[in-house]
């Protein structure tokens, strides 16, 4: 599902947000079981044909409040992805 996101330098987190996600599955799943995956896909060229992804697994929490300072396109709550795997394919 796409999300809005940013690190977060201060918590050394990844902040993942959006205009209503308290009310999406993602948000509901955290909030049962503490854990959450994040990936981003990107195809810079396609000729030649070169995708890369990144993907951060880890513990997870919500956030009730805070969120719309963090950065445009977040609402108030949002979830926190504290990283404790990283996978990726085709970055350097």
């Amino acid at each position: 599902m796409p999300t809005s996101y940013r690190y977060n330098p201060d918590t050394g987190t990844i902040d993942l947000g959006g205009h209503h996600v308290a009310t999406t599955k993602k948000y509901r799943d955290v909030q049962a079981n503490g854990w959450a995956a994040f990936v981003v896909d990107d195809l810079p060229s396609i000729d030649p044909w070169t995708p890369r992804m990144l993907e951060i697994r880890g513990r997870a929490e919500t956030v009730a409040t805070g969120g719309r300072g963090l950065r445009p396109g977040f609402g108030e709550p949002f979830i926190r992805l504290h990283p404790l795997r990283i996978n990726s394919f085709g970055i350097e």
